[in-house]
Formats: structure tokens, sequence, C-alpha cells
């Protein structure tokens, strides 16, 4: 399984590379992908090896923790246009702006089960071959949104 893991802003992208490092070292078979940092700064589209990544992805997973720049907006366009499943995990600080257009798991930190239930749900709708996705893609959700509840309590201290 390929998945490409997009994020919001550069300082967003220390989530993403954990996500990387966690499930490369840790899952069978899975192989992650994250854009380079300088993605995330001006709006002059998404450069080609962006936009490859996503079309060979077999899922895109968007860490937002803040609201996005221009670039990690792209890359969701990009998804939906290709038909890929798109989980973008949503931190209560982001905007609804930047994702009232896609489906999305908003995070509430004093009840992070209902994020939690409602990611395995959409994973059992996923159209797919077997579900030998279910376990690494919940594993990667669930740290992501451990990570986004200590990226937020970090960030109101």
């Amino acid at each position: 399984m390929q998945v490409f893991i997009s994020y919001s802003t550069a300082h967003d992208q220390i989530v993403a590379l954990r996500l990387q490092t966690l499930a490369v070292v840790s899952m069978d078979d899975v192989t992650v992908y994250v854009p380079p940092a300088h993605t995330r700064q001006g709006s002059g589209g998404l450069s080609l090896e962006v936009v490859q990544q996503v079309k060979e992805s077999d899922v895109v997973l968007a860490v937002m923790i803040q609201n996005p720049v221009q670039g990690a907006v792209e890359e969701l366009n990009l998804a939906l246009r290709l038909g890929k499943p798109l989980i973008p995990l949503v931190s209560p600080s982001v905007s609804p702006e930047y994702y009232e257009a896609f489906p999305h798991f908003l995070l509430d930190p004093s009840d992070p089960s209902k994020a939690e239930f409602d990611i395995v749900q959409h994973l059992r709708a996923l159209p797919r071959p077997d579900n030998a996705w279910n376990k690494p893609l919940l594993a990667l959700c669930t740290l992501a949104l451990g990570m986004i509840l200590v990226s937020a309590g970090t960030e109101s201290h």
C-alpha cells in the first residue's frame, strides 16, 4: 500500500515525517511519501514529483493541524479529482473553510473516540480488493490523531 501524507504547513511536517518513520519501521508492505517542506512555501502549484506521488498512492492521509497552505489544499483537490481515498484528520484550530469541501475527521480533544469511530467506519466503506489496508491505515490514523492532540496541547501553552 502506498500512502501519501499531506500536511498543512512546514511546521506540521514534523508530524508527517514521524508517521512516515513509524510506518516504514513497523508496517510491512507500506510505502509512505511526505512532500518536502519547500512545497509549503509560495503558491507555484504542485511539482511534477508531488503530482506523480499522489497518482501512485493508494490513499491520501492529510494531517491538518494548522490552516493549510495552498499547496496542501491543491494536493487534496488532486486526490479528489483522481478518486483517491482521502482521510483528512483535522485539528479544531483549523478554519472550516479549509476542510468542509472534503470528507474529513474533526478531532474533538475532549472526545477523540468519535473521530476514531468515524475513521473505522470510513475505512470499512473504502472500495478495495481486500481488507489488508484496514490495520495499517487505522494504525496510522490513530497515531496521527494522538500527534495532533499533543501538538494542539503544546500550541495552547
